[in-house]
């Protein structure tokens, strides 16, 4: 109530039975209190402790106790076509976990330590079934036959649902060996332990595209993204800009005549802002960041607390070719991991 938001996951115990993995969508969501609910409905205070940026994946420590901890398979060993099962609860009011069969498919072994993609069954044999699986996944538990945990069903964006139907759609997994990772010490001083979540890039005279966290080349991009924040100048006007940038980010072709070209990003954890003496200017929970615009108006960063509401601009004073570069290797290569 008063205005706070609720976010429901499933996940796993692992380790020592004191640590949860989970799949959280950071898009409208940023991490305040947590509370982890057993099978047998005992409650639990909960901290963060990792975040991977690429696919939501969450490690969660429990205040005091200890859960049955999950037994862990090995992603890597799945094979295109073997038969998986997607554990999830059906309704709020359904405290009984039921299982989807769902098979392996385009897997590629050379990503699969993040992500593979998975689609009903049946539609191995019925490639036009639709059996109405979808975004209502989050977090729910991937096994084998045998129950050991393959994955953990990994977000759709709220703003995909309507380019990707959520009908019929099951989102990529992400695989549990990639998730375990979460488990390292250092685990908070990768490059995506809080890069950006997901993505929309246009630039002019390219393809435009909208995306999660797992695309190829991610650090680059992540980094170029950091570079940017970092060097940022005095407050521009916002005044040409609606006050919800999601309808101008989507809603704005990008052509010839457009006011450059244009990233958007949100962050699982609000994301400084700094000037180049390294003052912190701002926090921010998505930024949009524009370059090469008409008549030789200097680059920008908007940025806002909500996603995608509008609360400020910055001059970018350093060099944005990274960024570009890291762009154009994205918009020229989108295919995800494990297609």
């Amino acid at each position: 109530m008063g205005g706070a938001k609720v976010l429901e996951a499933l996940g796993v115990a692992v380790g020592d039975g004191t640590t949860i993995l989970t799949v959280i969508n950071y898009e409208n969501y940023t991490p305040g209190q947590i509370e982890v609910v057993s099978r047998g409905h005992s409650k639990f205070k909960a901290t963060f402790q990792a975040i991977d940026s690429r696919t939501g994946a969450t490690l969660l420590k429990l205040g005091k106790g200890k859960l049955p901890t999950a037994t862990v398979g090995d992603a890597t060993t799945l094979n295109a076509d073997d038969l998986l099962k997607i554990w999830n609860q059906k309704t709020d009011s359904d405290s009984t976990l039921q299982p989807t069969e769902v098979a392996v498919r385009n897997f590629s072994s050379n990503f699969s330590t993040l992500d593979f993609n998975v689609i009903p069954a049946e539609w191995i044999s019925n490639p036009g079934g639709n059996d109405g699986v979808g975004a209502q996944y989050q977090g729910a538990v991937v096994t084998d036959q045998s129950g050991k945990v393959m994955g953990l069903v990994s977000t759709m964006p709220n703003r995909l649902i309507p380019i990707s139907g959520g009908v019929g759609y099951v989102p990529p997994i992400i695989s549990i060996n990639s998730a375990l990772e979460l488990l390292s010490p250092n685990a908070h001083n990768q490059p995506w332990a809080n890069g950006p979540f997901l993505l929309t890039a246009n630039e002019i005279g390219s393809r435009s595209g909208n995306y999660d966290g797992l695309v190829r080349d991610y650090v680059p991009l992540a980094t170029a993204i950091t570079a940017v924040l970092s060097q940022l100048g005095e407050a521009l006007s916002t005044a040409d800009l609606p006050q919800d940038f999601r309808s101008y980010v989507w809603d704005n072709e990008i052509s010839e005549t457009s006011d450059g070209s244009l990233l958007t990003t949100v962050f699982s954890l609000p994301a400084e802002l700094y000037d180049s003496v390294g003052n912190i200017l701002a926090q921010a929970k998505w930024v949009g960041i524009q370059w090469d615009r008409t008549d030789e108006k200097p680059s920008r960063v908007v940025y806002g607390t909500t996603a995608y509401v509008v609360g400020g601009s910055f001059e970018v004073t350093g060099d944005v070719s990274s960024l570009k570069n890291a762009v154009r290797t994205l918009l020229n290569d989108p295919t995800p991991y494990g297609q």
